[in-house]
């Protein structure tokens, strides 16, 4: 049976929802009609469960990172959960995408230069249905193994399977996105401007901007997100107050590095851009917060993908 609420986010205040009452989005104080976002009575949750030995990996659904695995001790993931529902766009087959790399060698205190005979790779998917009265329990839907593969080098392995997905809703943002792809290298440079000032840009307003600034940035990706992962309006505020912001009024310190040492990297075959250092290919919007007694600063890797909406000239966040 399915059930309709309203959503109602509020980017300066709590996020909240109402039931039954006008349809109204709340974007810095204001109330701005929106259509109405539907949620079920048992929406379909995705999800894997993956292990692995003697190796690094990236996990990618439909092109877009799921996880990126780096081995620093030689232990690797004992049957890890990780949400899919993010990369989910619309029913049908969705491709998950495996990338194998060598684990560490804990003799020499350093990441191997090949794979292992036993480096391996092993993935459960599963599905839930996210009753509003509580989680039922999972049934499994796909399996994969990376020992039941052939290797054509011993540095690095990929390999992808696909498993179908029964979900509601139809995300048409990558749908209705420029590919920004090119071998165009005048075009490439142009783009890694765009996207190295678009950076800055967010890097600034997390520095010297306001909460409603940030928030206005992310406004509509909170908004896709809460529509794939049929969030409640306690899981809204919650996703909301996960933002780490330097007037948080329990952060003692906050600082963000300039964006630099970085390479441009492309999901969502050529859809998303991003910009990763090149040290560990993590996030170049990075830096550092201290909580209220806390004596250690956290350092803290901002995920910031990019893409250009077709007939638009700005790059939106994804």
């Amino acid at each position: 049976m399915k059930k309709y609420f309203l959503l109602g986010l509020i980017l300066s205040l709590p996020a909240h929802a109402e039931k039954n009452t006008e349809q109204v989005i709340f974007h810095q104080n204001n109330p701005t009609t929106v259509q109405e976002i539907r949620y079920f009575e048992d929406e379909p949750r995705y999800g894997a469960y993956i292990s692995s030995s003697n190796c690094s990996f990236e996990v990618l659904i439909n092109d877009i990172p799921v996880i990126k695995h780096i081995d620093t001790s030689g232990s690797g993931l004992a049957g890890s959960y990780f949400p899919l529902n993010e990369g989910i766009t619309k029913k049908g087959n969705q491709k998950i995408t495996i990338k194998m790399t060598p684990g560490f060698n804990q003799d020499k205190n350093v990441l191997n230069t090949e794979l292992s005979p036993n480096s391996e790779i092993q993935v459960k998917i599963v599905k839930s249905l996210k009753n509003k009265t509580g989680n039922s329990e999972e049934d499994e839907v796909r399996k994969y193994s990376t020992s039941k593969k052939k290797r054509v080098n011993n540095n690095t392995f990929e390999d992808a399977f696909t498993f179908f997905a029964d979900i509601p809703y139809h995300i048409e943002t990558l749908e209705n996105a420029e590919v920004l792809l090119t071998d165009d290298k005048d075009k490439l440079q142009a783009l890694e401007q765009e996207v190295a000032a678009k950076y800055n840009k967010i890097r600034d307003i997390y520095m010297t901007g306001s909460w409603s600034t940030l928030a206005t940035i992310y406004y509509s990706r909170e908004k896709r997100v809460a529509k794939q992962l049929d969030l409640l309006p306690n899981e809204i505020k919650d996703r909301w107050n996960e933002y780490v912001f330097r007037t948080n009024t329990d952060i003692t310190f906050f600082d963000l590095k300039p964006i630099e040492d970085y390479k441009m990297t492309f999901y969502a075959d050529g859809k998303i851009v991003c910009l990763q250092k090149i040290n560990n290919e993590k996030s170049a919007l990075w830096g550092g917060f201290k909580r209220k007694g806390k004596d250690n600063i956290t350092t803290t890797y901002i995920t910031l993908y990019l893409y250009r909406p077709k007939g638009t000239k700005d790059l939106e966040v994804y």
